[in-house]
């Protein structure tokens, strides 16, 4: 047994030495923030508008990407000089030229971008697949990956004069797919493998290019006031014949409780999200990849790794209140009645 106990003690060892040189690693910063100039999208509320103000107080050179004239007063009321708006809609091509002209006239003679953070991205419409269009899937293809990628191509020539660093918004939904956030997890699964590609392809110029896969959080764009009229109208959009197949009683279990078990298992802590992003942009030695939430990280990803047929059965049965159908509830109301 001396042998089995030394394995454990040496595992131990080794698991000990990793978090040290782990925590050791998240405080070691660049430094000299007055320096770096850093674009980030989606800045009117959440993450983005988060991370915008402390990266100010930090001293950061910030351009702040924002969609509305009342996300970017906020910022310029509540920040300092050193944060500038830039009016930037990632789902317009010429929104982003226009973006890249201003950032590029306002950063000093010779100067690129120390980092991009592409945040901006909607959920777009929800709900079980044969209640959307192809239509569902473009729009919020439009923002959550065409955007993406046409911000950091864009922008990317800035970044390579830094030797500075892509970070960009994924989520665990681009690791394993939720049937009824369909759109929006094909969104992240493109983001992740465009990161992945950027990646690799930037490995030679020493731009680090690094995605983030949050769990579930709950901000605004995570509310019920916002989610349950985009369930809605997947919902009013479906054929009377897929209506007929599901039924009320399954539309809202998907305004409810659908909803509900999300946030039994997702964070109320924005903030974390905030903290990774500042790591990804401003630690010396970041990580490739962060998953951030317990749901991420002890749910979402152990799921991924296990057979298909066993992933896909614990996630029907997750929620105990999920309903049938209403055509496959009365098929097998039929079939007991038959056997009685």
């Amino acid at each position: 047994m001396a042998w089995y106990f030394s394995y454990v003690g040496i595992t131990v060892i080794a698991v000990i030495l990793y978090k040290l040189i782990d925590w050791i690693r998240k405080r070691i910063y660049v430094g000299n923030y007055g320096s770096r100039y850093i674009l980030i999208t989606g800045c009117d509320t959440g993450f983005g508008n988060m991370i915008s103000k402390r990266l100010d107080k930090l001293g950061c050179n910030v351009f702040a990407g924002c969609l509305t004239e009342a996300g970017a007063s906020e910022l310029q009321s509540t920040c300092s000089k050193r944060l500038q708006t830039v009016s930037l809609d990632v789902s317009k091509p010429e929104s982003v030229r226009k973006a890249f002209e201003i950032v590029k006239s306002k950063l000093p003679p010779g100067k690129g971008l120390w980092a991009v953070l592409n945040n901006a991205g909607i959920l777009g419409h929800m709900g079980p697949p044969d209640w959307l269009t192809v239509d569902s899937y473009k729009n919020i293809m439009q923002v959550n990956l065409f955007g993406l990628i046409d911000v950091t191509m864009t922008f990317l020539s800035l970044v390579k004069q830094e030797q500075g660093r892509v970070v960009n918004m994924a989520s665990v939904a681009g690791r394993i797919s939720i049937a009824e956030l369909l759109p929006y997890c094909t969104s992240k699964f493109g983001v992740e493998a465009f990161t992945d590609g950027l990646r690799r392809a930037m490995y030679p110029f020493n731009i680090k290019v690094i995605v983030v896969e949050p769990g579930w959080h709950k901000t605004p764009i995570t509310s019920r006031e916002n989610l349950v009229p985009l369930m809605t109208k997947s919902w009013n959009q479906a054929t009377p014949e897929v209506q007929a197949t599901y039924g009320d009683e399954y539309f809202k279990y998907c305004c409810d409780d659908f909803f509900s078990a999300l946030d039994r298992t997702g964070s109320v802590h924005p903030e974390h999200v905030v903290d990774v992003y500042e790591e990804c942009l401003l630690a010396r030695y970041p990580k490739t990849r962060y998953a951030v939430g317990n749901d991420a990280r002890f749910i979402f990803l152990p799921l991924q790794s296990f057979p298909e047929w066993i992933s896909d059965w614990l996630l029907f049965k997750s929620d105990p209140k999920k309903p049938l159908p209403a055509a496959l509830k009365k098929k097998l109301n039929n079939n007991n009645s038959k056997k009685d």
